[in-house]
């Protein structure tokens, strides 16, 4: 989608549709208080569990976690992506959003950017195509059996050797380059007010999300420099373990073949695709994460991860199953050849090969069973170890049915009792649920009752700002969340969404604005903030002595006499710091 939406034109939307007529078009929903409740369409259930706030604009289920407002529900139930639910929902809403003037509305710093990006990635793809330095990369491509029509539809593009032809070519363009560094293209030099290349002589990837901005860049050596593959750093934009490499060519592709292929690395993946196998996606430089799987789940449910024909692949292949089963997804397996990967698989045996395979791909569950099976067979593991592991992958399956399958068939293979298997699983789901319920309620409870207090009473994110707390709440979506309203100042649930069109953020804030009830007045909500605030100074504290007194310990075994006299000062010094932290609930 090539047009850009500003926040105004998506409260206007949001302004014009009833989030209840709209969701009562597809389910019933009966009036409960402040609320309207109905059964909800994203998992099976027969206790109505799925809550609509008219007033508030936005819908909550407490049996799944779903929630968001009117754009959130539409991609769920629609599997859609925003900028797709945007162009729906503005019809109904009689808007030409095509026709807004991008020039008339305030840049964030998202869209500078991914402008930027977006200049940078041109200048790259003209050297590559254009230039006579390009030849290497180009030579390279060729060799790689991959065409220049594949290296313009992924924009591929080439940095030139040299240490400073891109900054010199931003200077050009009047770049600042405190954003060029923000993003990772240039670095700043030691003690100099001078800065460098990230990239020099290498074969440039863009990284674009589903949407098709530009995030970052990959590059790969063309000679034998370490390291072959340098991706940009994170940053606010980029986050390798939320983007799938070449997702937004692919997800039609994937819709339609009602399938994904996964491999690991860009070269993996612009073989495949250019072999005509286009509904596959690559990681970049890491595992997969509960993000992708998140992000994969909106085109398809049905995963086939390819890995290399080594150990490690293998090993690799059994990680990434605790990720796919959280999300109630099963996925499939291919393990190639020993010593091959998908690229040069396909070189060797040929599309129609890997297609084989592909069709083919057994379910991981089934893989990682028979491997435990195998070492239980060979005496490398004892039947009491082999039914541990198949009890810990065996709770964590959501689908009642295949579960009772694999049961029946763990029982056959390891010659224990069904009724016994299946009480060990039901005893290994309640133990896991139960702890994964009180580590959330540890680790949240505080962050959670913050933004729901800010929530309610946006004006206390002054006391926030006033006393540079933000920095006491761990990393993660509510963090995110507290900054926007803080820092940015967003003081509306509806600008708020507008900033995280992603299913968890969304998640927590509509679960959050179902929950303020218990916070009643801003005298009161003062009061729990600060308290909150305290308990997480305290958890910071609490933390960094835990930490010292291991330092203090190894010191002295080490005999450093001076490094433990200095770590017992600043241990004191900390002491005296919880205590004050603590003194601050009496002067409340």
């Amino acid at each position: 989608m090539g047009y850009f939406v500003s926040e105004t034109v998506i409260k206007e939307i949001k302004g014009r549709l009833n989030i209840l007529n709209l969701i009562e078009t597809y389910l019933s929903l009966k009036r409960s208080g402040r609320s309207y409740v109905g059964l909800c369409p994203f998992h099976d259930e027969k206790t109505p569990s799925f809550h609509v706030n008219d007033e508030k604009g936005v819908f909550h289920c407490f049996g799944c976690g779903a929630g968001g407002d009117v754009f959130g529900f539409v991609m769920r139930y629609k599997n859609l992506t925003f900028a797709e639910a945007v162009a729906e929902l503005s019809k109904q809403a009689g808007i030409n959003i095509e026709k807004t003037n991008r020039d008339n509305v305030r840049k964030t710093r998202r869209d500078i950017f991914f402008k930027l990006n977006r200049l940078v990635l041109n200048y790259y793809h003209m050297l590559l195509l254009e230039s006579e330095e390009g030849r290497a990369a180009r030579d390279y491509l060729r060799k790689r059996g991959l065409t220049l029509d594949i290296a313009r539809e992924f924009y591929l593009g080439y940095a030139p050797f040299g240490w400073d032809a891109l900054a010199k070519y931003l200077a050009s363009k009047k770049v600042p380059t405190s954003i060029a560094e923000e993003i990772g293209l240039i670095i700043k030099k030691k003690n100099k007010d001078e800065y460098y290349d990230r990239f020099r002589g290498r074969l440039m990837f863009p990284i674009r999300d589903v949407e098709g901005n530009a995030l970052g860049f990959g590059g790969r050596t063309l000679t034998n420099e370490e390291p072959k593959y340098l991706n940009s750093p994170e940053s606010e934009i980029y986050h390798k373990g939320r983007v799938l490499y070449g997702l937004d060519r692919a997800r039609d592709y994937i819709r339609r073949k009602g399938e994904a292929v996964i491999v690991e690395g860009y070269m993996d993946f612009l073989s495949l695709y250019s072999a005509e196998i286009k509904n596959v996606v690559a990681t970049l430089g890491t595992a997969l994460t509960r993000d992708h799987t998140v992000l994969l789940k909106r085109f398809t449910e049905r995963p086939v991860v390819i890995f290399d024909g080594d150990e490690a692949g293998e090993k690799a292949s059994l990680r990434v199953l605790d990720v796919f089963l959280e999300e109630g997804i099963s996925p499939h397996i291919v393990i190639l050849p020993k010593g091959e990967d998908p690229a040069s698989f396909i070189s060797k045996e040929g599309r129609d090969s890997l297609l084989r395979l592909i069709e083919g791909a057994i379910l991981l569950i089934d893989f990682y069973i028979e491997r435990i099976q195998r070492d239980f067979l060979n005496r490398k593991i004892s039947r009491n170890k082999a039914v541990d592991m198949v009890v810990e992958v065996l709770t964590k399956l959501k689908n009642p049915i295949e579960r009772s399958h694999y049961i029946r068939r763990s029982g056959e293979n390891f010659g224990i009792r069904e009724n016994e298997l299946l009480s060990l699983v039901g005893h290994g789901e309640k133990v896991r649920r139960e702890t994964k319920v009180e580590i959330k309620k540890k680790s949240e409870s505080q962050e959670k009752l913050i933004l729901r207090i800010l929530l309610k009473f946006p004006a206390l994110s002054h006391y926030f700002r006033s006393k540079s707390v933000i920095d006491f709440i761990p990393e993660g979506e509510i963090k995110k969340i507290v900054e926007e309203i803080v820092i940015n100042r967003v003081d509306d649930v509806s600008s708020l969404l507008c900033r995280f069109s992603s299913g968890p953020a969304q998640e927590i804030i509509s679960e959050s604005i179902f929950s303020t009830d218990d916070v009643t007045n801003e005298t009161t909500a003062l009061r729990m903030l600060k308290d909150c605030i305290r308990k997480l100074k305290l958890k910071a504290i609490e933390e960094k002595l835990s930490i010292m007194r291991l330092q203090i310990e190894q010191a002295k075994r080490e005999k450093k006499d001076s490094l433990e006299e200095r770590l017992i000062r600043e241990y004191r010094d900390l002491i005296e710091q919880e205590k004050g932290v603590q003194g601050e609930a009496n002067d409340d």
